[in-house]
Formats: structure tokens, C-alpha cells, sequence
């Protein structure tokens, strides 16, 4: 069994997350690539496969899935470290790792 979203209204995306995906707790928080140093901050890491991201929501945890899309075409990134600042308390800044998509949309694998 699995669990298929289509956000064809805004983003015209459409993933299918299975049961393993959905069963570990791990989220995905979308962002749009337009909203790039208004809603959100985006900086390369000295690490070639890792980025900084600041930005100010609830409901984050390490392990939880970063999608960016917009212009034609999606990033994903995973957070491997999370920081949140006192105040505001919703705010963070996270370490991310840019992974791809299995061809089955499943689990994520991280980029080479």
C-alpha cells in the first residue's frame, strides 16, 4: 500500500510515498525556488554535496525531506543537522544533503 499526492494545482508534481516512507515519521516541507531569500535562506557548504538552509517553521526534525521546486524542476535534500535559534523558536538553520529520487519514488538515495 502506498500513498499517492498530486499537486498538480500548484506545482504540476506528483509523488507516490510508500509505506516505509510514511511509517519512519519523516516529513517533506516544500518551499518554492521564487520565495529564495524571502521565506528561505539556501548557501553551498564547503562539502560539495552539503547546503545551510535558514528559515522559520515548526514541525521540522532531522531525518525529514526538503523539496524546492519551481521553474520546472524540483531539489530534494534531506536534514542531517538541525539547529534552532531561541528566538524566534520556530526558527532553524539545518545542514542539508542533496539527494535523488529511486525510480520507484521510495526511499531517496543521497547524491553521489
Amino acid at each position: 500500500m502506498s500513498l499517492h499526492l498530486s499537486l498538480f494545482k500548484f506545482t504540476q508534481h506528483s509523488r507516490a510515498y510508500s509505506d516505509k516512507d510514511l511509517s519512519i515519521g519523516r516529513r517533506w516541507h516544500q518551499y518554492r525556488w521564487q520565495d529564495l531569500n524571502h521565506r528561505f535562506v539556501l548557501e553551498p557548504a564547503p562539502d560539495p554535496s552539503l547546503y545551510y538552509m535558514t528559515t522559520q517553521k515548526s514541525g521540522v526534525a532531522p531525518g525529514d525531506y526538503i523539496e524546492i521546486s519551481g521553474f520546472g524542476n524540483s531539489t530534494h535534500y534531506q536534514i542531517v543537522q538541525l539547529e534552532f535559534y531561541c528566538d524566534p523558536p520556530d526558527m532553524w538553520m539545518a545542514t542539508l544533503q542533496k539527494i535523488t529520487q529511486t525510480l520507484s519514488y521510495g526511499q531517496p538515495r543521497i547524491a553521489k
